[in-house]
């Protein structure tokens, strides 16, 4: 059961990256670089803090794989929207987070306090998946907010202006004098 929950977890995994990649194109490979980046911070945790892993461990993980990505959606759409409301990169990269925050926060907090009852009231297996639930949701929100961030201005940054690769239709030119 651990290595089919191993193989289903790396299927998932591809597949998000596939739809996130057609989906959102340039957010969708910064997602995909910040799921790798999830991804090796919370293996260095797991293996720093020597947490073992069973199979409801790595269920908690999928699940917080699965958070960050939906993090990473909010965000995104934001950004969507502001990018067809005419704004430049920067400020609809800016304004897109500013706007998603409070919704990533509140479901990220939820998720924390329900890790903290189950690593405080479980036992066994059930604490195992409230520890890495915990460890992963932590995780998952820094690299939503601070790594995607960095990375989506760094995009900006290096001059790749066109909206459509931000997941947004392309202007046209009554929506870019509106």
């Amino acid at each position: 059961a651990l290595e089919t929950s191993v193989t289903a977890g790396i299927i998932g995994l591809i597949l998000v990256v596939i739809f996130m990649i057609c989906v959102y194109r340039i957010p969708g490979i910064v997602s995909v670089v910040s799921l790798f980046f999830y991804t090796a911070l919370v293996c260095a945790i797991i293996v720093i803090w020597k947490v073992n892993l069973s199979l409801p461990g790595i269920a908690g993980i999928i699940l917080t794989i699965g958070m960050a990505v939906d993090s990473n959606v909010v965000i995104y759409e934001r950004i969507r929207e502001e990018l067809e409301l005419g704004k430049s990169i920067r400020a609809a990269v800016k304004a897109g987070f500013d706007r998603a925050f409070t919704a990533v926060l509140d479901s990220n907090i939820t998720t924390i306090i329900a890790a903290l009852v189950l690593i405080k009231f479980g036992t066994g297996s059930v604490k195992g998946f409230g520890v890495t639930l915990l460890i992963g949701v932590v995780v998952a929100l820094f690299t939503a907010v601070a790594v995607t961030k960095v990375l989506l201005n760094a995009f900006d940054a290096f001059g790749i202006k066109n909206v459509w690769l931000y997941g947004a239709k392309k202007r046209t030119h009554e929506n870019e004098n509106a």
